[in-house]
């Protein structure tokens, strides 16, 4: 439906453009909208002076086109715009059906007039009406026959209104300035007026408040957001810095501390090279006095059969000891023949055959006695296997390859194994120290001649040296420069002495 009606304005707009481009104006004769200005320009002069507000005339454009015109009046003061020329010129509605200027302009001129004559209060004052005739008569005048339409001159306007004093009291009040504006256009009346005005009181009386509670509300609640906001970054502010300050005092702590703690809590759980191997010097020494003590217990009880055995080779009188501890059983049957004393010999052999047996049982064994007891004791007590401690590679000093310092700081992640084309500095790492290094110019000379070239940029941050007077191609590090690890980085705590030659 929308755009039904769309399609059929523009349609209509169309056909208006086409019949007002064929009619066109004769030679000498204004255009139609120059005939609407003036017949317009008269009609808000009439408006003014009926008004009292003469003034206002002075900012019409009357000389110019439709749409100046129009601007000139839009201020509205006294509503002419609004209430009178929107409603028939602005919508263009009147002017439907019409095919010649002539007819459009009657009935411009004839919608005016009624608009005007609407009004109540103008009617009530027959001054008034006979000013709105004069416009009538001096419109009609212009549309038929072309006659300029005259101004009415200040005068005739300061006598209708001195007139118009003797009027009665109602009459004087329906014409009072007061009463212009709305009434004066004939579209509106009192009672319209007063109704709008209740109901725009009623809701600036009833809104107003309630927008004046919500602005301070808000207000109140940007004030608490804005403080809760404020202590909540200071309190993240002041963390920060106190975990900032903690990790400065963990990277500032001596460098040992962190070991002898590590190695403490260890200590319980493994033992180191040296304590291992003081445990298999004691575990040794223990062995060998174990040793020692079965051998020499050995030894003291083979020592007394010893001297007996040779008693009894130097002594063949006497069978008795020398037969029961060494000898075989083959010399048992030297006892009979002694004749001398039978019985004496079966008295001897009878007790001491049975004691010699049982302390020469032990000593049968095929090898020497000294590898016996050692060789029983390895039987009895398995070998102790120690666990062999790794053996840790000497750490020793390394040397690391970089360009350039930035803001008196050697990043880590810029260090390299090797020397580049462009390494500036040798840095000389040693493990003993971990959180100190010693740093030099290199000594290759295709970088000193970069080096050179460019020394604000590349020793001035890292080395003290002199400005050399003449040409340099070489640079000697007189003392090295000394860094500590801080964060990762390392910061030159010294810097290093250089001569260029």
């Amino acid at each position: 439906m929308t755009l039904s009606r769309l399609a059929a304005s523009l349609l209509a707009g169309l056909l208006l453009m086409a019949a007002g481009s064929h009619a066109q104006t004769p030679l000498g004769q204004p255009t139609l909208d120059e005939q609407k200005v003036q017949i317009w320009c008269a009609t808000v002069r009439y408006v003014y002076d009926d008004n009292g507000r003469s003034n206002l005339k002075n900012r019409l454009q009357c000389g110019s086109s439709l749409k100046a015109f129009e601007n000139s009046i839009k201020a509205d003061s006294q509503k002419v715009y609004s209430l009178l020329y929107q409603p028939l010129e602005g919508r263009g509605t009147m002017y439907k059906g019409l095919g010649t200027n002539q007819s459009r302009l009657q009935k411009l001129t004839t919608e005016i007039i009624n608009r005007l004559k609407s009004s109540a209060a103008r009617r009530a004052d027959p001054a008034r009406m006979q000013r709105l005739a004069t416009l009538e008569s001096s419109l009609n005048n212009y549309v038929a026959n072309g006659t300029p339409i005259s101004e009415q001159s200040t005068d005739e306007v300061a006598t209708a209104e001195t007139v118009d004093t003797t009027a009665t009291s109602d009459e004087a009040t329906a014409a009072a300035p007061g009463d212009a504006g709305l009434d004066e256009a004939g579209v509106a009346t009192a009672a319209s007026s007063t109704n709008s005005g209740a109901g725009e009181s009623l809701i600036n009386k009833f809104f107003g408040p309630l927008a004046l509670i919500m602005s301070l509300l808000s207000l109140v609640l940007y004030y608490l957001l804005r403080k809760n906001i404020d202590g909540f970054q200071k309190e993240l502010g002041a963390r920060i810095d106190k975990r900032r300050d903690e990790i400065l005092a963990l990277q500032n702590a001596p460098a040992g501390s962190g070991a002898k703690v590590a190695a403490a809590s260890t200590t319980a759980d493994r033992l180191t090279p040296a304590q291992q191997r003081e445990v298999e010097k004691l575990v040794q020494q223990r062995v060998e006095e174990e040793v020692k003590k079965l051998r020499s217990q050995l030894v003291g009880a083979a020592a007394p059969a010893a001297p007996a055995a040779v008693p009894a080779s130097a002594q063949p009188g006497q069978p008795a000891p020398t037969s029961a501890p060494i000898a075989s059983p083959i010399p048992q049957p030297i006892p009979a023949a002694a004749p001398v004393a039978p019985p004496t010999a079966a008295i001897y052999a009878a007790p001491a055959q049975p004691t010699n047996v049982v302390a020469v049982t032990p000593v049968p064994p095929a090898g020497p006695p000294s590898d016996t007891p050692q060789e029983e004791f390895e039987s009895l007590v398995p070998p102790v296997q120690l666990p062999t401690p790794p053996v840790a590679a000497a750490d020793l000093p390394r040397t690391r390859y970089v360009k350039v310092p930035v803001n008196g700081t050697f990043n880590e992640y810029d260090f390299s194994d090797e020397p580049q084309h462009d390494s500036i500095y040798e840095i000389h790492l040693d493990p003993q120290w971990p959180e100190l290094a010693t740093f030099s110019v290199t000594s290759n000379p295709a970088v000193h001649a970069y080096a050179i070239q460019s020394a604000q940029y590349s020793l001035r941050e890292a080395c003290k040296y002199q400005q050399p007077a003449g040409p340099v191609t070489r640079i000697v590090t007189e003392e090295e420069g000394v860094l500590r690890k801080m964060a990762g980085n390392w910061q030159i705590e010294q810097k290093a002495a250089i001569r260029f030659e």
